[in-house]
């Protein structure tokens, strides 16, 4: 009997690296500074391409896709805390599936159903990476893009949270005086999403139900804090990793 080859061992290893699981292989095809730099394109790419492609059928098939890129790259954004990753991917997938039946299927129950877990999606993926800038160390390109697609996330988590309040209460909003009705288009929630959390104010659109306008300003709150307190925390972390 022949005795087994000296670099068995070795292909047992290389077996070993083929089986790791598809997250290291994210990890090692994306360091953490591209990740954060696919997060921040992917959603500056839905909020451009939105009012440029809405209201033609292959457009918003184009904008779909666009958001299961912000979707996967927002969930490899938790790629380092396990529970999160293993939790959002399920939330995810089940957002993507939601997003293309509403396509076809654009009856209020699909609607509400597909808004509810995207939101949930967005508040778990904002929620983390705010306590990921809370964390100590160096600033860096990384912290950068993750501090701006931060604050571009808050503003679409807080335009899915107003496509709720309009499907619970329809005739939320106004835009130049007349009662928005039916299905808004995405532009203009999108629009009216970000005027709030800048506090820029314009008032050509207008929440007017009560559920709609304490949306408006929380948000308004959550982009003031959002500002003060992240800069606050890059700077100490600019400072520490000077004095070190």
């Amino acid at each position: 009997m022949r005795a087994p080859p000296r670099h068995m061992p070795v292909y047992a290893a290389n077996t070993t690296r083929a089986l790791r699981s598809p997250g290291d292989t994210l990890k090692r095809l994306l360091n953490p500074e591209q990740r954060s730099l696919f997060l921040l394109l992917s959603v500056l790419a839905f909020f451009v391409l939105t009012p440029l492609l809405e209201g033609n059928p292959t457009g918003e098939l184009f904008i779909i896709l666009v958001m299961y890129l912000t979707l996967i790259s927002a969930t490899a954004e938790l790629h380092e805390k396990r529970v999160l990753f293993r939790s959002a991917i399920p939330i995810a997938a089940t957002s993507m599936v939601l997003l293309g039946a509403t396509h076809f299927y654009p009856i209020r129950p699909l609607m509400l159903a597909d808004d509810i877990v995207l939101a949930g999606f967005l508040c778990l993926v904002s929620v983390s990476l705010f306590l990921y800038l809370g964390q100590p160390g160096a600033v860096t390109k990384g912290r950068l893009y993750v501090s701006v697609a931060l604050y571009l996330l808050i503003g679409l988590s807080w335009f899915v949270l107003y496509q709720i309040v309009d499907l619970l209460q329809p005739g939320s909003f106004a835009e130049a005086g007349a009662t928005l009705t039916g299905k808004i288009l995405p532009t203009k929630l999108l629009y009216f999403s970000l005027v709030s959390l800048t506090t820029l104010g314009y008032g050509d659109i207008l929440a007017i139900r009560p559920a709609a306008r304490i949306t408006a300003a929380l948000e308004a709150v959550a982009g003031v804090l959002y500002i003060a307190i992240t800069v606050a925390r890059l700077v100490a972390g600019y400072q520490t990793s000077n004095k070190k």
